[in-house]
C-alpha cells in the first residue's frame, strides 16, 4: 500500500477523528493527554493534506485570511519583541487553530457530530461526579478545580453546558435523547456552581440567553431560575454582606488596576505590542508595587491583552476574525433554523461565542490552551454543519 492510498483510507480518517476527540475530551482531566493527542492528530492531518491536496479545497472558509493574518501578526510581534525567544515560543498557540479545520474535516454528518457532543458530555459528567466526591470528602477544597485550576474548570464547564443545552431545549428531538442530555447537564451544572468562577457564570448566562431568545423562548423562566441560582449561591463562597460589595473586593479592584495599567502599556507600544509573552516583568515597569492579586503574567481581560500583546494591528485582525465569525454563525442559523439538531449545533456555537467573549472581559481565556481547544472545536462544528450539510433537508432526530 502506497502512502497516498494509506492516507486516503477510512481507517486513517477514523484515526484522525478518534485522536481529535481524545484531545478535546481530555482537556477536562489531563493537559498532557490532550497535548500528546494534539501532536498525533496534527501529524496525521498534515500527512493527509500533503498527500491529498484536493482536501484543502474542502477546508476553505471565510475565516482563512483572518487566521493567516493573525499568524503573520504573531510572527511580526515576536520579531519586534524585547523578549523575542519567549514570544516565538508562546506564538505556538496559533497551532491550535488547526483544531478548527480538523473538526470540519472529520465531522461531516449530523450523527457523528451528535455522538461526539454526547461523548464529550459523558466525559464531563463523569469528571464532575468525581469532583463532587472529592468536594464531599475533602474539607480543604473550597472551590472545584480537581484536574485543573478552578478558572479553567469553570470556563470548560461553561462551554460544555452551552454545547448540550440546545439539544435539551429542542422539543422536536426524541424525549429519550433529551432526557439523557439533561442527566449529563445536572452534575456538570452543579460542579459549575462549585467552581465559583463569576466570569464563567456571567458568560453562561449571556450565552444561554442568546440561545433562548433565538429559538427557545419558552425557557425564559428556566433561564431566569438558573441566573437566580447564581445570584443566591454566590455569597456562599465570598460571604459579602451585600451583592454590590463585589465591586469593592480585592480581586475586582486588582482587575481594574491591571486593566488601567494595561492601557498605559499599550500606549507605550501601540503598533505590534510586546509580543506573545508573560507580561509581569513589563507590568512592574508601569506599576512597581502591585497588590498580591495583580501579580500575574496576564491582565485578566482578553481585549486588553490583545492590545498589549499584539498592538492595534493584532487587535484589528482578531476583532475582524470574531466579527466575521459571528456574522457567519447567524447566517448559518438562518439556513438551518427549521431543521432540528442541526440548528442546535449552530445555536450552541452562537451561545458559546457570546459566553467566551463575555467571560473574556474578566479572564485571559484566549491564552488558555484547554479553553481555546474547546472553542476552536465548537467553531469547527458550526462551520462543518454549513459546509458539509447544506443540502440536508430531512430533520435529524
Amino acid at each position: 500500500m502506497n502512502f497516498k492510498k494509506l492516507t486516503s483510507s477510512r481507517i486513517y480518517d477514523l484515526l484522525i477523528y478518534l485522536f481529535l476527540t481524545l484531545q478535546v475530551a481530555s482537556v477536562f482531566f489531563s493537559i498532557a493527554v490532550s497535548s500528546v493527542s494534539f501532536a498525533i492528530t496534527g501529524l496525521l492531518f498534515v500527512f493527509k493534506v500533503l498527500s491529498n491536496r484536493n482536501e484543502i479545497k474542502g477546508l476553505k472558509t471565510t475565516l482563512d485570511l483572518f487566521f493567516l493574518a493573525f499568524v503573520v501578526v504573531e510572527i511580526l510581534s515576536a520579531i519586534f519583541s524585547e523578549y523575542r525567544a519567549e514570544a516565538f515560543s508562546h506564538a505556538r498557540r496559533v497551532l491550535l487553530i488547526s483544531v478548527f479545520y480538523m473538526a470540519i474535516f472529520v465531522l461531516k454528518d449530523a450523527k457523528r457530530i451528535y455522538s461526539t457532543i454526547l461523548g464529550l458530555g459523558i466525559v464531563a459528567a463523569i469528571i464532575s461526579i468525581i469532583e463532587l466526591v472529592v468536594y464531599y470528602f475533602r474539607v480543604d477544597v473550597y472551590w472545584l478545580g480537581v484536574f485543573q485550576i478552578s478558572m479553567t474548570a469553570g470556563e470548560l464547564k461553561m462551554i460544555i453546558l452551552l454545547l448540550l443545552f440546545p439539544l435539551y431545549l429542542d422539543r422536536e428531538i426524541a424525549f429519550k435523547k433529551r432526557a439523557l442530555v439533561l442527566l449529563l447537564i445536572a452534575p456538570i451544572y452543579l460542579t459549575f456552581l462549585l467552581t465559583f468562577v463569576r466570569s464563567a457564570w456571567l458568560g453562561f448566562s449571556i450565552g444561554l440567553l442568546a440561545i433562548v431568545l433565538l429559538k427557545y423562548r419558552y425557557f425564559l423562566p428556566g433561564w431566569a431560575f438558573l441566573v437566580a441560582v447564581f445570584y443566591f449561591f454566590f455569597p456562599l463562597k465570598y460571604q459579602y454582606a451585600q451583592f454590590s460589595d463585589v465591586t469593592k473586593s480585592e480581586t475586582t479592584v486588582a482587575r481594574y488596576m491591571m486593566w488601567k495599567t494595561g492601557v498605559r502599556m499599550f500606549a507605550h507600544k501601540p503598533l505590534l505590542g510586546y509580543g506573545d509573552i508573560d507580561l509581569y516583568k513589563i507590568y512592574l515597569r508601569f506599576r512597581p508595587n502591585p497588590a498580591p492579586d495583580e501579580r500575574h503574567g496576564h491582565l485578566h481581560n482578553n481585549f486588553i491583552m490583545r492590545l498589549v500583546l499584539f498592538g492595534i494591528v493584532g487587535f484589528a485582525v482578531l476583532s475582524g476574525l470574531f466579527i466575521k465569525m459571528l456574522i457567519d454563525m447567524f447566517v448559518f442559523y438562518k439556513s438551518f433554523a427549521s431543521i432540528p439538531m442541526l440548528r442546535d449545533f449552530i445555536l450552541a456555537g452562537i451561545g458559546i461565542f457570546f459566553a467566551f467573549h463575555v467571560s473574556g472581559m474578566f479572564e485571559w481565556s484566549f491564552g488558555d490552551a484547554e479553553i481555546m481547544t474547546s472553542f476552536w472545536f465548537v467553531s469547527g462544528i458550526v462551520y462543518s454543519v454549513n459546509k458539509n450539510l447544506k443540502r440536508q433537508n430531512e430533520p435529524q432526530t
